[in-house]
């Protein structure tokens, strides 16, 4: 490994918070790969090779259909770790995730997690972790579903997402959104076409633009 390498990915632990959880001697077979906005970094069906954790950036984790539409199911922070539920239960990567915006991320083969961090009480408590707080979101996320109006749930979803991409303009395709929350393209069309009759919103084809983020925090704030 090549001594540049071998400092960021030094300085990728220490930014992470694993000093304590990653020995010394399994360093030097870490490596750090940077991501470009919209780039793949796990591609669906592909054999698990490695665990990642995000360092510094954000990620999406998407679904794709059959016929190759693909739809967001959850957005990746950092320190979120990526293939512990498929190292778990050895299987392929089931979801694909794409950097939301330029992501550094640490990759740990799986030759070294079989033969070094298994060993480790720390590193499998962080395993045990990551795992929980995925469970928990997704519990939350059903919950939500079957609680909330659909159009407190757009109203959060597009606050969420302009919150993620730190502009009030967001890429938006019907039929992605349609199934994050879970209703039908013409039901979502005929909400949108609400919002925006309250000059809430303006929609361009797949570009969304908030003209009146109070309201639209105060349409979402019973999620």
């Amino acid at each position: 490994m090549e001594r540049s390498n071998l400092l960021n990915v030094k300085e990728a632990i220490k930014k992470a918070d694993l000093t304590t959880i990653l020995p010394p001697e399994v360093t030097p077979f870490l490596r750090v790969q940077e991501y470009n906005k919209n780039e793949w970094i796990i591609v669906s069906g592909e054999k698990l090779n490695y665990l990642y954790i995000v360092i510094e950036g954000k990620g999406a984790i998407m679904n794709s259909s059959e016929e190759g539409d693909l739809a967001l199911i959850e957005h990746l922070e950092n320190k979120e770790m990526m293939g512990d539920f498929e190292y778990f239960t050895k299987s392929n990567f089931v979801h694909s995730v794409m950097a939301s915006q330029p992501a550094s991320v640490l990759l740990i083969p799986i030759e070294i997690v079989n033969d070094h961090l298994m060993k480790s009480a720390d590193f499998l408590l962080l395993m045990c972790k990551s795992m929980s707080e995925k469970l928990m979101k997704s519990s939350i996320k059903n919950a939500r579903s079957l609680l909330y109006p659909p159009q407190q749930k757009l109203c959060k979803f597009i606050v969420q997402a302009s919150e993620h991409s730190k502009s009030n303009t967001i890429y938006f395709k019907h039929k992605d959104v349609a199934n994050e929350i879970g209703i039908s393209e013409r039901h979502l069309r005929r909400m949108l076409n609400e919002l925006i009759d309250e000059e809430i919103i303006r929609k361009i084809s797949k570009q969304l633009t908030i003209l009146d983020m109070e309201l639209l925090r105060k349409y979402s704030s019973f999620i």
